[in-house]
């Protein structure tokens, strides 16, 4: 036995030695996102390879609400957010900081109605749908103040965005809050769209938020992301044919059907990014201390928030100088 000890000894070095030489493997970034067409610029980029698999992992959950306890428990590191759900997460302490504007709905956020609701003042008294998100709160509420109606006019039902379709099908709803795709599969069963994001321009914006300590502890992993998503968006312009079809499967819509949900948001090209993101006078920073303002007086946001403080431009700096 005493003359098998110095073998294990030499063994154990080589072992420790080995594990010195061999570097720890960097964290991915763990994006999570929902099916919406614009985030499909996301998945594009990492099946062209322009957004590397090794630096970031896409993870898609059917509904808001399972993105956001998604973020909130730490299972991501970040998110594809609106503006409304960035507020809500910095009140609650979680840190998330805005690095990329990805798109601005203007028409992909809807308000889908039975054929006999022939305005939005005849929602008084019926049963609307959204799913339980702040979005989804918000823009009821920007609803039935078009209507002119209150809150309290109209009776709510919570469903995920998913079980949307079958309720509509199964006559239990006369309306309902939701997004594309789920607009254009609504359309196909009988509703009428009666509102969308047009009526309330700039205010449904999509932005990817990080989690601070990530941001800090792994910031070339957000820099790859800021990268591919530059690079998909000039490779969808070149290709748009291409683009349209590889898109398009992900959400189960031909080609020209995703074209038309598409055409419901504004993605943010390298150029946008300048003017909603720098300068001394943000165009974000803006959006966001006017939507927190309409939150709290809608009171579905408690407190201030100093907007400023939510903006981290150094990955866009470092990316396009």
């Amino acid at each position: 036995m005493n003359a098998l000890r110095p073998q294990s000894w030499l063994l154990a070095a080589l072992l420790l030695l080995l594990c010195a030489c061999t570097p720890t493997p960097e964290p991915r970034l763990r994006v999570g996102t929902v099916p919406w067409p614009g985030n499909e610029p996301l998945f594009l980029g990492q099946e062209l390879g322009l957004i590397p698999t090794q630096r970031v992992h896409l993870v898609e959950y059917l509904s808001s609400s399972q993105l956001l306890r998604a973020f909130r428990n730490g299972a991501i590191d970040a998110m594809s957010a609106t503006i409304e759900e960035v507020l809500s997460l910095e009140q609650l302490g979680h840190d998330p900081r805005v690095v990329l504007v990805l798109d601005a709905s203007h028409g992909a956020d809807c308000l889908m109605a039975r054929p006999e609701v022939e305005s939005l003042s005849a929602l008084a008294g019926r049963r609307i749908g959204s799913e339980e998100s702040l979005l989804g709160m918000y823009m009821l509420t920007r609803i039935v103040e078009h209507a002119g109606l209150k809150r309290e006019d109209v009776q709510l039902e919570f469903l995920p965005l998913e079980t949307q379709v079958a309720a509509w099908q199964r006559g239990e709803l006369d309306a309902v809050v939701t997004f594309e795709p789920y607009c254009q599969r609504l359309a196909d069963v009988g509703a009428r769209r009666l509102f969308d994001s047009t009526r309330i321009p700039g205010e449904i914006v999509d932005v990817l938020v990080v989690r601070k300590n990530f941001l800090e502890a792994s910031p070339q992993q957000v820099d790859a992301l800021l990268r591919g998503w530059f690079a998909t968006l000039i490779w969808k312009q070149q290709h748009p044919q291409e683009a349209m079809q590889r898109m398009s499967r992900r959400l189960g819509l031909d080609p020209l059907r995703f074209h038309e949900a598409l055409s419901g948001v504004r993605l943010m090209d390298e150029h946008a990014q300048r003017a909603l993101l720098t300068g001394s006078q943000p165009g974000l920073h803006t959006t966001l201390e006017r939507m927190g303002e309409l939150l709290r007086h809608h009171q579905l946001l408690e407190g201030s928030t100093e907007a400023s403080q939510l903006l981290d431009i150094a990955p866009l700096l470092r990316v396009s100088p």
